[in-house]
């Protein structure tokens, strides 16, 4: 895939899935692809590394958040940011 815009777009896709309603912000950050999300009183946070998805397409993309459970990883930690490397989803630094 590649293109900056359609990686975006689908992990923008996977969260507006998995948190249906909430909206969802695009946040600038030059070493990953970023989003808040804001679902009722609740505020996650979401950093998905460049190198993790890097040459991947949409559905592979899709893919990964799902094998890598990011949504239940973020509603089981809340406010704390969630960040996807290569080898998981893990907490972080937003």
């Amino acid at each position: 895939m590649g293109n900056p815009i359609q990686v975006r777009t689908a992990i923008e896709e996977y969260l507006k899935q998995a948190f249906s309603g909430a909206k969802i912000t695009p946040v600038e950050d030059e070493e990953s692809y970023s989003f808040s999300v804001q679902l009722a009183d609740q505020s996650y946070f979401l950093r998905v590394m460049h190198s993790s998805v890097e040459g991947l397409s949409a559905a592979d993309i899709n893919n990964l958040l799902s094998q890598f459970s990011v949504s239940q990883t973020m509603l089981s930690l809340g406010e704390f940011p969630v960040v996807v490397t290569e080898s998981g989803c893990m907490f972080g630094s937003p």
